[in-house]
């Protein structure tokens, strides 16, 4: 079987709400596994997206040096990482960087859960596990800082 490189971020053909996996299938026994996945927050961001952040890390993070490598100004360089740091939630944190340990993807917002389940995206279960996660993590937020 070959196998095709796809991009995380895939749109419906159709009506271009996104697209989420729901059988992952394993080469060598063939076994199938079916349920509702979530990727990391990476998988939210365009293809532009995730090739600027593979030339912020070819780059080592200097801006200089993304901008040859880009074609682009200083400040285009700095709008777009702007950008893709509010995209992950991460705009206004301090440079101790994202609560949380590595692997821990920021949550959707209550806002984000209804849109999705709004669009059909989600069933009325999986939008009310959410919330209450979301609702969880707030109560454990608000006791540790207050």
């Amino acid at each position: 079987m070959s196998k095709k490189l796809i991009d995380a971020n895939i749109r419906c053909p159709s009506c271009g709400g996104q697209l989420y996996p729901r059988v992952l299938v394993c080469d060598s026994c063939g076994l199938k596994v079916e349920g509702e996945f979530v990727s990391n927050e990476f998988g939210a961001l365009t293809p532009d997206e995730l090739h600027f952040l593979r030339v912020f890390i070819y780059c080592e993070g200097r801006i200089r040096d993304m901008e040859a490598a880009l074609g682009v100004s200083y400040p285009t360089v700095k709008g777009h990482l702007s950008s893709i740091k509010e995209k992950l939630n991460l705009a206004g944190r301090g440079p101790e960087g994202p609560p949380g340990k590595p692997g821990d993807a920021p949550g959707p917002t209550a806002d984000e859960v209804l849109d999705r389940l709004e669009a059909g995206e989600l069933d009325h279960g999986e939008a009310v596990r959410l919330l209450k996660a979301k609702r969880k993590k707030g109560d454990a937020d608000e006791q540790v800082s207050g």
